[in-house]
């Protein structure tokens, strides 16, 4: 039976640092690390000083927790700035920033710091603990986060992201998975070649062009619910390997396919980088705007180089005509 698909992450970012009180220049010095990473990664919707202020009100968080009960942390975890995404965790310690993807976080815990105001619980602090294979990672933000459903479904978006992406809409011929090898230029190969050719024409149900071409780049409703159920009804299976979510993606923005752009939108915070990197691309391509679709910036940390490049190049592409 094919696996049942549970929704995607629920949020954009959640920003961590360590606790105050382990000396004011070591957090200083996390903090302007965490800093100059993240900006790197997404400065395009979060400027310096936004960020900046972020990581302060966890200290000052902290700070009226301490009037509370301070929360221990798990034996054998260690503080660090990090920030959680919807295609994993960037971790930067005292030395280079590194990506967590889902398949290599074991377990998330969060546990809230609560005080008394008037009389009335109130959540000051939240500790959030990420265990791996190898370490714990514990990080602190001010307030309550809500990552409830990564904590419910923290399997099922490491299944999820570890998928090989598929080479065909039926998702039965593996093509790699985005992260040991680059797959973009492959996969705009194969559906440039479903768009141009007869037998891709016909596999996508397009109407017949005239002497000069062999098919109209055309949905027609007939290609929409074609690429609507490779976007939205591929859910694993022994018959389904491989994800048809980013050939589907890049067909719809091929063809013009904007009645498309709800399902690749929703697939924009899809645990899976290559889906949610061509899901973004094509909705920018079909007129979406930004600040819907997101930044594929976001994402760089979480895709090979050459394959964000040459993604970047494709969004920048004008469409083609029918």
């Amino acid at each position: 039976m094919p696996q049942r698909r549970v929704p995607p992450p629920d949020f954009r970012y959640v920003w961590l640092g360590p606790a105050p009180g382990r000396g004011k220049l070591g957090l200083a010095a996390g903090t302007l690390g965490f800093v100059g990473a993240s900006t790197a990664l997404w400065a395009t919707n979060h400027p310096l000083p936004a960020l900046a202020s972020g990581l302060l009100g966890v200290a000052l968080a902290l700070g009226s927790a301490r009037t509370g009960k301070r929360l221990p942390l798990q034996r054998g975890a260690r503080e660090v700035s990090m920030a959680i995404v919807p295609w994993g965790i960037l971790v930067t310690p005292d030395t280079e920033p590194r990506v967590l993807r889902w398949p290599a976080v074991h377990r998330v815990t969060v546990d809230l710091a609560h005080t008394l105001q008037g009389g009335t619980p109130t959540i000051v602090a939240s500790l959030v603990t990420i265990h791996t294979e190898r370490e714990i990672l514990a990080g602190w933000s001010p307030g309550a986060v809500d990552l409830a459903r990564l904590v419910a479904n923290l399997p099922e978006y490491a299944a999820e992201a570890s998928r090989p992406v598929a080479a065909d809409l039926e998702g039965t011929t593996p093509l790699g998975d985005g992260i040991t090898e680059p797959i973009a230029a492959d996969l705009l190969h194969t559906a440039d070649l479903l768009c141009s050719t007869s037998r891709g024409a016909e596999r996508l149900l397009l109407p017949h062009g005239d002497y000069r071409t062999s098919a109209r780049r055309i949905a027609v409703p007939e290609t929409l619910s074609l690429l609507r159920r490779a976007l939205t009804d591929s859910a694993p299976s022994p018959a389904i390997p491989a994800d048809p979510r980013p050939l589907a993606a890049i067909l719809a923005a091929m063809l013009d396919a904007r009645p498309l752009l709800p399902e690749l939108l929703a697939l924009a915070t899809s645990p899976h980088p290559v889906v949610a990197a061509f899901a973004n691309a094509s909705a920018v391509r079909l007129g979406a705007p930004p600040n819907q679709a997101g930044a594929l910036d976001e994402i760089a940390a979480f895709l090979c180089e050459e394959d964000l490049q040459l993604t970047q190049r494709w969004i920048a592409e004008p469409p083609l005509h029918p």
